[in-house]
């Protein structure tokens, strides 16, 4: 009971700090707008079956998009509901013919959850990855709807297996069925009594494969590669572009395609290569390092690497590896990618390493560059590895859980 008050205390506090930074934060103020009028963006489930996916934000979304196209066709006549906590999630992802509403989650207040549930009454619910709201949870439970939580994976290390975390743990009980990542997920849940759990594994792996066979080509990537070796350094921070633009200054018989991660920061290495926003058959081959300013084409842009390179991991966190890795490409990182299982995986395999500074990241771009790697090693590491959303699918669809 003390742990429920506390939690009820603290998430009210949260609401009350976002309204306070609004005036002097955008996300802040977006994710206070985003959740105005928020009826108006929500099914009526009296008139709908509603199969709701929730999304913490737009990396959760991408994920789960062929979950959703595959759950669509199986149901059409169902209308799919797709909400985000996050504005960037909200914001960047787009309605198309497989989602039919979008919407921000309210604040996991339990009476958002009961105003959320009575107008939507979703018949199953899919919760991406971590995103875990108590109150949330507990209603849906309440009320019967089947609950599942898709791509989980669980580390000894998390929150939940510490004495602190006992009581949000036991929220998990009222989720109907867990697709997880791996054996040591089921095996940390089953050690605390939550037994509705299945190895499906990583969904993201069906979602670059489905990528990777739909490629499309982008406009003058081939004229600015010509016959020479292309290097694509995709989601880059400030760290990664200063060493890449340093090593191609001592490379001129390499190109260079540098994607930030925030566009944003092109206006800061348009001085050093061709934005790409001002590229044409004529200029674009007179360039040795070309900016990406376009969202949402990066990860084709890997179908053309000979050698691939991910940002964040001098940072924060490494990004996405698995979108190059689809297309076969060879794939370079920093040294904070110890969180990544796929990372570590990729590394095992021989189709992917870590580097400490410049001078090792220059030194290893000449040698693959010189002694090509095996492209099939990293088509067959993603073809092994997908196969989760037919799990999940097949699984609700057999009516082995409760759902629709």
């Amino acid at each position: 009971m003390m742990m429920n008050l506390i939690y009820q205390i603290i998430i009210r506090l949260y609401g009350a700090i976002i309204y306070i930074a609004s005036p002097f934060s955008l996300k802040a103020r977006q994710w206070l707008n985003g959740r105005k009028n928020l009826e108006d963006c929500l099914p009526d489930g009296t008139k709908h079956n509603v199969i709701w996916f929730h999304c913490a934000s737009f990396g959760e979304y991408v994920q789960a998009k062929p979950l959703i196209k595959a759950l669509k066709e199986k149901h059409i006549e169902h209308k799919i509901l797709v909400t985000f906590f996050s504005p960037s999630g909200y914001l960047n992802a787009k309605k198309n013919e497989y989602v039919d509403y979008k919407a921000y989650l309210p604040l996991d207040t339990l009476a958002n959850a009961h105003s959320f549930l009575e107008i939507t009454k979703p018949k199953i619910a899919l919760f991406i990855k971590s995103e875990l709201w108590p109150n949330f949870f507990k209603k849906m439970h309440h009320n019967t709807i089947p609950t599942y939580v898709v791509s989980a994976i669980f580390k000894p290390q998390n929150y939940l297996f510490k004495f602190y975390g006992k009581w949000h743990l036991r929220i998990l009980k009222d989720v109907s069925h867990f697709f997880v990542q791996d054996d040591e997920s089921k095996t940390l849940l089953n050690k605390k009594g939550i037994h509705q759990v299945t190895v499906s594994g990583d969904n993201r792996y069906d979602k670059v494969f489905e990528d990777s066979i739909q490629s499309k080509e982008i406009p003058y990537i081939k004229s600015f590669k010509g016959s020479y070796p292309l290097i694509v350094a995709g989601s880059t921070y400030k760290i990664d572009s200063k060493m890449l633009i340093n090593i191609s200054n001592r490379m001129p018989k390499v190109k260079f395609i540098l994607a930030p991660h925030e566009i944003k920061l092109c206006d800061d290495l348009k001085k050093y290569g061709l934005l790409y926003s001002k590229a044409n058959n004529d200029n674009i081959k007179n360039h040795s390092i070309l900016i990406i300013d376009k969202i949402g084409i990066l990860s084709q842009l890997y179908q053309y690497a000979n050698l691939s390179y991910i940002g964040g991991a001098f940072g924060k966190g490494l990004h996405n590896i698995l979108e190059a890795i689809a297309f076969g490409s060879y794939v370079l990182f920093g040294p904070k990618f110890h969180n990544y299982e796929e990372a570590k995986e990729v590394i095992r395999k021989g189709i992917g390493q870590s580097i400490k500074n410049e001078d090792e990241l220059e030194k290893v771009i000449k040698q693959l560059i010189k002694n090509k790697h095996k492209k099939n090693d990293a088509l067959d590491f993603i073809s092994e590895k997908k196969g989760a959303n037919k799990i999940i699918v097949n699984t609700i669809n057999n009516g082995k859980i409760l759902g629709i």
